[in-house]
This record gives structure tokens, sequence and C-alpha cells, in this order.
């Protein structure tokens, strides 16, 4: 009797289960991109799921009419009424959600459990693909990392990238350099688009920043990277929900940081929202002299014109008002290392005087427009301008262990970027063949206007004056260095150039689990040359270059472990060159071209993300001097920069998080000048950064955590390349505690636990032990 009556059951289960229709259907972004991780339910029921990965899903329900409703965390729910017929299917037509790939990503990096490991995002290779399909390597620093480890110098943060180390430029301003795979990097790219900030880029406004590794000619050109990456900021947009956070900072050497984050819709149906971001910025200096303070004001909106069309705009005001660190020639000293130098370690040889004023103002547009169901149009355009109101550089000449003669350099003027790009995107099948596409093209302009002070030979370096620095001096005066380029002649100098480029670039499934991106660019480079005074511009060149690029991505465990390989063209545009027998040489553009293997995962639920690869990088056609001829170019130069990189973000357990990343480089000058060819560039060879943070997840502990973490960065310049001293490797280990909760946050931060003394890449030494103390307001 029991197995009968288990039958009987079996077969009024199955009855009822024919008697059930089936509604299929697939949910997708306003660009027509596959939308994961929906909420898809039939209203007033029980019957739900999720959408996969390409925006599908499938649900089963007994015969009637029910409202289907689509939603999103932080997004209005979209309803459309379905019937549903005993075993047949309903199939749904496309729906659309009001969001952009953008904004669904946020809610999805919002509710992964590893936080920081979110990589997925369209600006890498200008098309929606995923970490694990991408050949090439890239590591994303979160706003959320950002906020645990109390950043309050854009610079900071790019300390999370594995491989690289943070560095000033020649001038050591504002602006912000990176060493990546052995080359010197700045952050000149937003959103995509060219916007160089000469004079500070402010935290408040980052949502992400992306260091996207290896030359990237092919989809990002030449002029705003460097043959080992570039680093792309991403700006935070807006969000359909009102939302706030003020946040005070307060700590070492007068640290006084106020900022505001508002997000607000503007209208009830949520298609116009706005969003602001502002900050005060005002700090000292362990030194005897230095300083800092800006002031950043950032509005962006966003407006839905229909299902089709979207529109963003954004605007950023930056001023700031910095002490510039000298640039040191140590040419007479007798200690190879900097840590031997007769100086204290806080004692400076600059000035009080806030020797950079100036600011930036970037502008940016964007329209998104859903041309099918399978093609996308993407139009965008940015505007930066930089402007030193006052530009005061100096330099240090050491002529013994002693005396130090000081110069000045003073400049006033600018620089403006301007880029306009048009991409279409498509994600279509050939013969069944998936195809992913951007086919694009985009114009770029830059303009530079400086004003220099300049002697009858124009030399534009001014002695200041000659110190002993055992003895009393004081500090470089700016009413002193006025009053000396009272006399001299104000030149005017400025140079302007022209980009004009095309690309296309294809994401080709070969099969579910094997796929190959083929890209090429071409890049017209016209440089208008240099006007002097009320001269004509002169000097000018004109050069064309293709770059392209080639990768291939197998997945043996799919959509968790890829294994990967490519080939990535750079190029940099060589300028003619006059020879001692008055012949003009046209050299052709230098090439990066590098090949990397290695491979991906997004494993255990996403608690494991790692990248691991190799890549070696040949520069070929640099310029060199003829060993045969005196004075004579020619190119056949060659450099090699070879390493290897490892990045890790885990969460093993729910609450604990664990960044790592390690990287080795090797740079040599394989053909090159005499004296330099066999030699390195000196940079670092070996990079560690890591960070290990618990967050208490439940109970009443509940938003209670800490951080530890830091990084080591090898000796640079070990063997006193071109006469700079071996700047020693370092350790640097900061901890923080938080607690985090709804309406509040507050953090405590210490800032190189260990005090270890510590010289950056610009000869300047960096900050002792310091602390910072936050506390936000959320509402």
């Amino acid at each position: 009797m029991k197995h009968l009556y288990a039958c009987m059951l079996i077969l009024v289960s199955l009855a009822t289960y024919a008697q059930k229709g089936t509604i299929h259907g697939i949910v997708k972004t306003v660009e027509g991109q596959p939308a994961p991780s929906v909420t898809v339910v039939l209203k007033d029921t029980r019957i739900g799921t999720v959408t996969d990965e390409k925006g599908s899903y499938t649900l089963r329900a007994n015969p009637g009419t029910y409202t289907l409703q689509t939603s999103i965390v932080g997004f209005t729910p979209q309803e459309k009424e379905v019937t549903v017929e005993a075993a047949k299917t309903t199939q749904i037509d496309e729906i659309r959600l009001q969001e952009s790939a953008e904004q669904l990503q946020e809610v999805i990096v919002t509710s992964n459990t590893n936080k920081f490991a979110n990589k997925e995002n369209s600006l890498v290779s200008r098309l929606p693909i995923k970490n694990l399909e991408n050949p090439q390597v890239y590591n994303v620093v979160s706003k959320e990392l950002m906020e645990e480890q109390v950043i309050t110098d854009y610079k900071q943060s790019l300390r999370n990238v594995p491989g690289a180390a943070v560095a000033f430029g020649g001038y050591s301003n504002g602006f912000t350099y990176s060493i990546i795979r052995g080359f010197w990097t700045g952050a000149r790219m937003r959103n995509g688009l060219a916007a160089q900030q000469y004079n500070g880029i402010d935290p408040v406004t980052v949502e992400r920043t992306e260091a996207i590794k290896g030359p990237s000619g092919t989809l990002f050109g030449s002029s705003l990277i460097s043959f080992g990456g570039l680093t792309n900021l991403v700006t935070k947009r807006p969000l359909e929900t009102f939302q706030g956070n003020v946040n005070f900072t307060t700590g070492s050497w007068g640290l006084t940081r106020l900022t505001a984050d508002i997000n607000t819709p503007l209208n009830k149906d949520k298609t116009l929202l706005f969003r602001l971001n502002t900050a005060f910025h005002s700090e000292g200096s362990f030194m005897d002299w230095g300083g800092q303070r800006r002031f950043v004001v950032a509005p962006t909106l966003t407006y839905k014109v229909d299902n089709r069309l979207t529109l963003n705009f954004e605007a950023e005001i930056l001023r700031s008002a910095l002490t510039l660190l000298p640039i040191q020639n140590f040419s007479g000293v007798s200690v190879k290392n900097i840590k031997d130098l007769p100086i204290r370690y806080n004692q400076s040889l600059n000035s009080d005087d806030m020797m950079n004023r100036g600011g930036s103002e970037v502008f940016y547009a964007q329209a998104v427009y859903r041309l099918s169901d399978n093609w996308t149009s993407n139009t965008l355009f940015s505007s930066a301008s930089n402007h030193d109101d006052e530009f005061v550089a100096q330099w240090n000449s050491w002529r013994n262990d002693s005396i130090v003669s000081r110069s000045v350099e003073t400049v006033q003027g600018g620089t403006t970027d301007m880029q306009f790009q048009q991409n279409f995107t498509g994600d279509f099948r050939i013969a069944g063949i998936r195809n992913r596409m951007v086919i694009g093209a985009d114009v770029y302009y830059s303009k530079s206007v400086n004003s220099v002070f300049v002697n009858n030979a124009f030399n534009t370096r001014m002695p200041y004056d000659t110190i002993n620095v055992h003895r009393l001096y004081g500090p470089v005066s700016l009413d002193r260095v006025k009053t000396l380029r009272s006399s001299l002649i104000h030149a005017r100098q400025s140079s302007k150039t022209y980009t004009y480029s095309a690309y296309i670039s294809d994401v080709v499934n070969i099969t579910e689990r094997l796929m190959a991106m083929l890209s090429l660019r071409v890049d017209r480079y016209d440089y208008k040359g240099t006007a002097v005074m009320y001269s004509d511009y002169s000097g000018g060149y004109a050069q064309t270059a293709l770059s392209p690029k080639f990768g291939l991505v197998y997945q043996p465990i799919k959509d968790q472990v890829s294994v990967f390989a490519n080939y990535m063209n750079g190029f940099q545009n060589n300028g003619p060159v006059r020879q001692p027998d008055g012949n003009i040489t046209n050299f052709k553009p230098q090439n990066g071209n590098q090949w990397e293997v290695g491979v991906k995962m997004d494993a255990f639920s996403h608690k494991l993300s790692a990248t691991i690869s190799y890549y070696n990088i040949d520069v070929t056609n640099a310029i060199r001097q003829d060993p045969s001829r005196a004075g004579y170019s020619i190119q056949d130069g060659k450099q090699r920069s070879k390493g290897l990189e490892v990045d890790i973000i885990a969460e093993p357990i729910t609450g604990l998080s664990v960044i790592t990343g390690f990287g080795t480089n090797e740079y040599k000058y394989v053909k090159a000048d005499e004296g330099t060819e066999g030699t390195t560039t000196g940079l670092p060879g070996t990079f560690v950064n890591f960070w290990l943070s618990y967050k208490v997840p439940h109970g009443g502990a509940k938003g209670l955590g800490a951080g530890f973490g830091g990084n080591y960065v090898s000796e640079a310049y070990t063997n006193n390349e071109g006469g700079s001293l071996t700047l020693p490797a370092y350790t640097l280990i900061d901890a923080t505690v938080f607690y985090d909760q709804p309406k509040w946050r507050f953090a405590f931060k210490l800032n190189n636990l260990t005090d270890q003394k510590m010289w950056g890449l610009n000869n300047n030494p960096m900050n002792p032990r310091n602390i910072a103390a936050s506390v936000s307001f959320k509402f």
C-alpha cells in the first residue's frame, strides 16, 4: 500500500507539473547588453528567479494571468502583464531596463560578497566583456578600498596596483605618476578619454581607478599612455535614489579635509538624476617648510530621454596651491646612498610659499543611443584645461656635502586637451559565431601656452643663492623670485597637436570557451610645431602609425578559470632630426611590442579573484647616436622590459578581505648609446602590495572592523645610474580601525606604523609616522 500511495503521489505531481506553463524571456540594459542578477517575479506570488549572466530567465506557473515584475536594488521595478497557458511556453518580448550597464554594474558590485574584486567594466576594452574574457591584464582600485584605507591623496590609492610604484615626475608638483612595467606612466585618462590634471586629482570624484597593463595603442593611442600601460580614472555617476555622505578628516601636520557626496533624482519618474561631489583639503608638511591646499566641486547630471537615449554630463572645477618639492642634483656629494646625506630627514631646502598656484576645469559629455537590439552608439566628448597662475620650479645643485646652489625657473600658462570620440558597439552572430565588436574614431587636440622668464641668452633658470646646509639659511621666497624675474624677458611660447584615429576590435567566440580578440588602429599624428613670442608655428611634422593587437582566451572551467595570451602594440611619434651635414632625417614611430601569457580566476562564487601573468615588452625603432659617425642619429635602438605579476583578491570567510599583489621587472637597454647600452633605468625591480581587513558581518558588533597592510619597494638606482644616489628599499606598513553603521562611519588610520625612513623616486623623503581620523554622516 505504501508503494501504491507513493506512486499515486508521483502521478498526481507529474499531472500537476504538466498542467503548468512556462515563462521565458531576456532582460537587457538600455544599451542592449545582457542584464545579470535582475530579480524576476510574478507579483503577489512566491514564484521568482534571478537572471543569469546572459540576462535570461525561466519561470513555471499555473495557467492564468499574472503581473511579471523585474527589479534590482536601487532602481524602479518594471511590470508587464503575461498570460500562462497549460503545457505551453510564453515567450516574453525582450525587457529593457532604464539603467545602463555601468549603473547596473554598480549594484552588482555592491551585492558581490568579494567587495574589492569586481573588475567588470566596458571602458577597459570599449566592449562589455568580462575580465575572464579579456586577454589583457588590468587591475582595479575601488572607492570602497580607498574609503577603508582613509585615502586623502589620490596618489596613495595607486599603491594598491600590483607591480607598480607611485612616483613624482620631473617637477614634483601635484601631477600623478606611477611606474608600471618599468615605464613612467602619468594619470592622463578620465572615463577613457584625455583629461590631464597637472594641479592634482582629489579622491572625492573617484569611483575607481583602472590600471590597464601593457602597450595599449590600439584603443588608447599614444599621446597619453606609456608602453607599460595607463591609469584610467572613472568618476562617480548619478544614481536613482536620494542619498548622501558628508565626511570630515583631520590628522597630523594640520590635516583638515571636508568632503560631501550628494545624489538625488530631480523628477518623479527618475529620468533626470543629479550628483554633486565637493571637497576642501588643507595640509602642512612634516618638513621644515611646505604645505598644500585645494578645493574641488564636481557636479554630474544624467538624463534618460527614453528607453533608447541616455545623456551624461560632468564638470569638475579644481583650485590648488602647494609647495613644490625641489629637483636635486647630487653630482658633487661624496655619498652614494641618499640615506647618508648629511642633513636631517625633515630638513627642507625649498620654500614655505605656495609656489604652484593654479587649477583645472574638466568637462565631459556622453550620449548613449540604442540603435537596435544588437548595436549601440556611444558618443563622447571631453575637455580639460589646466592653468598655472604661478609656477616656480626649484633646482638644487650640491657642490659638495655642505654647499648647495639654489636656482629657480618660473612659468605661467597652461594646457588644453580636447577629445571627441564616436564608438559603435555590436553583439551579433555570423554563421552562428558570436561577435562583440567596437568600431570607433576619435579626434584629439592638445595645445600648450606658456610664458617663461628668460635672460638675453634665452636661459630660463635664474640663480637664487648658495647655502651651507649646516648653517642658518632661509626658505626660497616668492617675493624675491618676483624681484629677480622683473628684469627678465617675459617670453611666450605655444605648441599644438592634432591626432586623428580610427580603430576596430572584435571578440570572436570560436567556441563557448575559446575566444579571440583582433584589433587594429590607424593613427595620424599632426604636430603643428612651436611658436615663440609672436612668430608663426614652425618645426611641425606629420606621421602615420598602425597599431595591431591579438589575444586568445580559453576557459578550461567556464566562467571560473581562463588561460590567455596576447600580443599588443604601442607607439610613440618621433620628430625629424637635422643631421650634422644639414640633411633632415624623418624617423618612423617608436614601437613597443608585448607578448604575455597568464591565467585568470574568478572562482568559489566570486570569493577568489586572481591573475598571474608573465610579460615581455620590446621597444624598437628607438633613436640613438650613430657609433660610427659622431653627432649623427640612427634608428635601431632596442630596449626590453620583462617581468612577472600576481594579483589576488579573496574573501575566504564572510567579512574577511585579503588583497595581495606582487611584481618583478627587469629593464635593460639592449641597443643604445655608448655608456647606456647594457644598463637599466635604475627603477625598482620588485614590488609587493597587501591589505588584510575584517568587518564584523553580524551581531551586536556588526560594522566594526580593522585593516592592516602596506607595500614593499626594492631599492632604486642601485648602480647610481645617471649620477643618481641609491634610494634604499622600504617596507611601508599602515593600520586602520573603523566602525561602519547605516547612518555614520568612524575611522582611525595610522600610516607608516614602523616610522620607517623612505625616499620617493623624486629623491625627496616621504612621510614618517602620522595619523588620520575621519567621521562620516550618511543619509
